[in-house]
């Protein structure tokens, strides 16, 4: 299955009450690990196409993906990125002629599952070295605990447990962010588990829809870069705006 074939769409019959209906003209890219948590927002107004999280480890992949994605896509007038900068893969995407892009102005996903760009940055200046997680991330994506298991048949468990902690050694705090999602419970047991093994401290934090439900129905204000009619995507306009 091609990734434009992975496409869910949208339909008229699908939308809630009173929902202003966009036919095919919005397309929403993200994720999947925040797949659960923006389809629990109801039937969004676009078709969704979600890429798999293991692309964040590899950057210049993910942007290829994602320019592979965009170039696929052109009766779509709107494209929703579910995505914040992600280590730079998104800097360099152009959309075409007529097409607008619409990303958060956020470093990262953990902005979009906080509810803004402004509570990361709380949270980071609070504690720089901590480890987020939700039950998206646990489920989906890799983690130092999940490689240490995996590497412990070729590795040894002294070298694998190096490896590990070799990765967090600037970490010292392990958040667990609640998103109301199912997983929740299962999740957090994990993440205390992770912070247990490695000697980190344990937190949770309320998660929080805003930000994506702005990304899904607007409106799109300062804290969303917008680009259109084939402009490229530049580092200089996640600056905050003056």
């Amino acid at each position: 299955m091609t990734i434009m074939e992975k496409i869910v769409p949208f339909t008229k019959k699908n939308a809630r009450k009173g929902e202003k209906v966009l036919m095919n003209k919005v397309l929403l890219i993200g994720c999947e690990v925040l797949k659960t948590q923006i389809e629990r927002q109801g039937k969004i107004p676009a078709d969704a196409v979600y890429l798999e999280q293991l692309l964040h480890r590899t950057p210049d992949k993910l942007r290829q993906e994602l320019q592979q994605l965009i170039d696929r896509s052109g009766r779509y007038q709107t494209l929703l990125f579910a995505y914040g900068l992600c280590s730079n893969a998104i800097i360099g995407l152009r959309g075409a002629s007529g097409q607008r892009l619409i990303i958060p102005r956020s470093d990262d996903c953990i902005g979009l599952v906080l509810g803004s760009r402004q509570r990361y940055l709380d949270e980071f200046r609070k504690n720089s070295g901590t480890y987020y997680f939700t039950a998206g991330w646990v489920d989906g994506a890799p983690d130092p605990l999940k490689e240490y298991w995996k590497n412990i048949e070729q590795y040894g468990e002294e070298d694998s447990r190096w490896i590990a902690e070799e990765t967090l050694k600037h970490y010292t705090r392990a958040l667990f962010i609640q998103t109301g999602d199912d997983r929740d419970r299962f999740a957090a047991a994990y993440v205390r588990q992770f912070a247990d093994f490695f000697r980190l401290r344990y937190e949770e934090i309320a998660g929080s829809d805003t930000y994506l439900r702005k990304l899904i129905y607007g409106p799109w204000e300062d804290d969303f870069v917008i680009v259109e009619n084939g402009a490229v995507i530049t580092s200089e306009l996640f600056a905050d705006p003056d």
